[in-house]
């Protein structure tokens, strides 16, 4: 079937940081197109980052959507797609193929599933691990024993100060609040100026479907906030991924994020939830696999070890591990990309560094 570079309803990029305008666009869909697409086939816990604000949208009716950001760096322009794309298995092959001979420039697919190696691998892509998702089976977990000490900790929050965590819809929240602790969060980072892409989805101060947002308020003052983004497996829920974390500095200190992702996952068990992912690690893990990228992994590694003042890569999988949950390797698929390039895209994209 051939493939359109739009849906029914395209708008325009809503940030177009990354590439010259001049470049042929492919906008993106409808919302409820994506949202169909995202409920049938958005089985990676982070298939909700194909509407973070910078993706266009490869749509090819009948196939599926590959959801895409082109960045340029040093005058060459990279699609680099963030996610799974929105196909099913049977279609997944066509819809690749239709996307690379559609859309100019070369592709780069990160932070993706093994599911998406042999589809790849079969238009000649390589795959290097880039990272560790950490995911939790609600139905198994428990804050028993040794090793779940400081989460257990954290649970008991309530017991050292007035702390209460709700679920709120937009016109229940200060949104002037929120954005506050979010721009002093900010200013904990190393990257203070702008939000991160690409391997997160920046944070949205608004109701969005499907996403629930959970606040905990400390005598009545907002203190931090965790928002879960869905991911589906043929219109059924599967999970939800704990996308944003944000909390002000001193109560972050005393274990609050941990303490509202404790209680949504005691909700989200509840209702039925199978699972909450918290996300990629990027960095961590990074091991051989067949076919790899060998000078990508040590560099990999070297960043991992050394690059904690650019990000907090070794912080960021410690905490992720106390849940002891399931670790699985996310991969970096690329074809004509040298590795120093892929690098500096990423870096690019997802704003890591502004590189010209």
């Amino acid at each position: 079937m051939p493939a359109s570079h739009l849906s029914a309803a395209v708008a325009p990029a809503a940030d177009d940081r990354n590439i010259n305008s001049s470049v042929p666009d492919s906008g993106r869909c409808h919302e409820r197109t994506a949202e169909h697409l995202i409920r049938l086939h958005g089985s990676q816990s982070s298939s909700y980052f194909a509407l973070q604000p910078d993706c266009r949208h490869f749509l090819s009716p009948g196939l599926g959507l590959v959801p895409y950001v082109p960045v340029k760096v040093l005058g060459q322009r990279v699609n680099v797609v963030p996610t799974r794309p929105l196909a099913g298995a049977q279609s997944m092959g066509r819809l690749l193929q239709a996307f690379e001979q559609s859309v100019p420039g070369p592709s780069l697919y990160v932070g993706v599933d093994q599911s998406l190696l042999g589809p790849l691998g079969e238009l000649g892509y390589d795959a290097t691990v880039m990272g560790t998702e950490f995911s939790v089976d609600l139905t198994r977990f428990s804050l028993r024993g040794k090793a779940m000490k400081q989460l257990r900790h954290a649970r008991n929050l309530d017991r050292r100060c007035r702390i209460e965590v709700r679920e709120q819809c937009g016109d229940e929240v200060n949104w002037h609040k929120v954005a506050g602790i979010s721009e002093r969060w900010r200013l904990g980072k190393a990257v203070k100026e702008r939000e991160l892409g690409l391997l997160t989805r920046p944070p949205v101060f608004a109701d969005e479907w499907g996403v629930r947002k959970f606040y905990a308020y400390v005598e009545g003052e907002l203190a931090g906030y965790v928002f879960f983004d869905p991911w589906y497996r043929h219109h059924e829920l599967a999970g939800y991924c704990a996308n944003i974390l944000r909390a002000s500095p001193e109560m972050n200190r005393l274990g609050v994020l941990d303490h509202i992702i404790l209680q949504a996952a005691s909700q989200f068990r509840e209702e039925g939830v199978p699972e909450l992912s918290l996300g990629i690690a990027p960095l961590h893990g990074v091991r051989h696999c067949p076919g790899d990228r060998p000078g990508l992994r040590r560099l990999q590694n070297i960043l991992y070890r050394y690059g904690n003042r650019l990000y907090a890569f070794q912080p960021l999988a410690y905490h992720k591990s106390r849940y002891r949950g399931r670790e699985t390797p996310w991969f970096v698929c690329a074809r004509e990309l040298g590795s120093t390039r892929l690098v500096a895209t990423l870096m690019k994209g997802t704003g890591l560094l502004a590189l010209p």
